[in-house]
């Protein structure tokens, strides 16, 4: 069966959470790319891009399909236009601010996404029916302790939850206006790669902080990777903490491997089934990347925790507050071109980015 403009119900149920004209960014034929399993290892010379990083009504509804849809119509336009200008400082405020919009998106709409949240939904959920089950009197204490006995089989809807979450990141696009745009191009004669969960938050300056998140879009020291092609990536850093050597026009030319096999890992570990990559003849390189990380490879779980709390202004305590946070991904992010300190737990102090251009 066909909708009148042409596209199958089966095709418009299968919901791409990482649509198919960024596929094509890396195909050497606008239909097909390589792929490895991330858990087996296991490669695929020749993947159609259609069934690639996709769901059966993965958001629930044709109609949120189709509005992502348009929204990547849009923001396509402004990424185009850096591909062809290889310069962010040629781009006007409107197109900046999509390109930022559609990072934030699509960081926020991936299944590795809505796999890292559900511990803090799930958890925000069983607090809630906690509370209401506390302050319903019309139960008796053995109904009471009965049901409170079921509520650890309790879960979250992950499709209204991480809709809620693709609102909330959009919303904090602006937050990123801050962070200094530059393109690395790679000059070696290995490609960047890109995984099913392409952008990724990292944070150099705070890479041995454990116990808290730093991975927040207002957080001192965050860098956003996004590969572009296989020559291209875009990275976002916070100029205040790094200082990003040979720096030309907005350019960074890569020309050590070291840096390329470091960017490239950090797409196997961002993603949750698939890394991609545009010609089988490099499937070896990739193969031996994944090799080298696998057994460090973890699926991405927020952390939840209760601990104290403070008003983030005034730093007065607020009592126990439940706190999550995402981790970083295991792998520690060294750079020949980025000069940084690494700070660790000890050290942290809280403070957010935007508080610098109030001060």
């Amino acid at each position: 069966m066909a909708l009148d403009d042409g596209v199958s119900v089966a095709e418009r149920d299968n919901h791409h959470f990482v649509p198919q004209f960024y596929f094509r960014c890396f195909s050497t034929d606008g239909r097909s790319i390589c792929l490895l399993n991330r858990a087996t290892g296991a490669l695929v010379r020749q993947a159609s891009i259609r069934g690639q990083a996709s769901k059966s009504k993965f958001y629930g509804s044709q109609e949120v399909e189709k509005a992502l849809g348009d929204l990547e119509g849009t923001c396509s336009a402004a990424l185009r236009a850096l591909l062809q200008s290889r310069n962010p400082a040629a781009l006007d405020d409107k197109a900046i601010m999509l390109v930022l919009t559609w990072l934030t998106l699509q960081r926020s709409r991936t299944i590795a996404a809505r796999h890292a949240s559900k511990p803090m939904h799930d958890k925000l959920l069983r607090l809630y029916l906690e509370m209401t089950l506390a302050q319903d009197t019309s139960l008796s204490e053995e109904e009471r302790a009965a049901l409170q006995g079921s509520f650890d089989e309790v879960e979250s809807n992950p499709v209204r939850d991480q809709l809620m979450q693709m609102q909330v990141a959009m919303q904090s696009a602006d937050v990123l206006a801050d962070l200094q745009p530059v393109l690395l191009v790679n000059r070696t004669n290995r490609p960047f790669i890109f995984s099913d969960a392409p952008v990724v938050f990292y944070n150099c300056l705070y890479r041995k902080v454990k116990l808290r998140g730093v991975l927040g879009a207002d957080t001192p020291g965050l860098i956003v990777l996004f590969p572009l092609g296989p020559e291209l990536l875009l990275i976002l850093c916070d100029h205040a903490c790094y200082e990003l050597r040979r720096l030309r026009n907005h350019q960074i030319q890569i020309r050590d491997h070291r840096d390329v096999r470091a960017l490239n890992k950090l797409q196997i570990h961002s993603a949750a089934a698939c890394v991609y990559f545009h010609d089988s003849q490099f499937s070896n390189y990739v193969a031996e990347l994944w090799r080298e990380e696998r057994p460090s490879l973890t699926r991405r779980v927020a952390t939840v925790v209760e601990a104290p709390g403070f008003d983030a202004d005034t730093r007065e305590p607020l009592g126990e507050i439940m706190h999550s946070f995402e981790p970083q991904l295991p792998f520690a992010l060294e750079l020949s071109f980025m000069k940084h300190q690494v700070l660790g737990d000890t050290e942290y102090q809280f403070q957010r980015r935007s508080d610098r251009h109030r001060a």
